[in-house]
């Protein structure tokens, strides 16, 4: 007897279609940052304003609300930096 079809909603179905994950590995945020995967998992564990998502013994972090606790940690003024390389010049 076939399987029934997995029926996947229209939201989810884009998300599948994006290049980003939704959720990231602690290797890909240890990637992403230039750190060791432990450096991120002991963070993750001492650090209760890290969003991280743990099942059992499944560590997944949400991409987006990592990015912008990492924006929020970062000093003022390496965010005004940031923020002005990536605005078009008047021309």
């Amino acid at each position: 007897m076939p399987e029934p079809a997995l029926e996947i909603s229209e939201p989810a179905r884009e998300q599948l279609k994006t290049a980003e994950p939704v959720y990231l590995t602690a290797l890909q945020v240890a990637d992403l940052l230039q750190v060791d995967e432990k450096t991120v998992l002991r963070w993750s564990l001492q650090d209760a304003s890290m969003p991280v998502l743990r099942r059992g013994r499944v560590v997944r972090f949400p991409r987006e609300r990592l990015l912008a606790w990492l924006e929020r940690l970062e000093p003022r003024a390496a965010r005004r930096s940031a923020q002005a390389q990536h605005k078009p010049s008047a021309a």
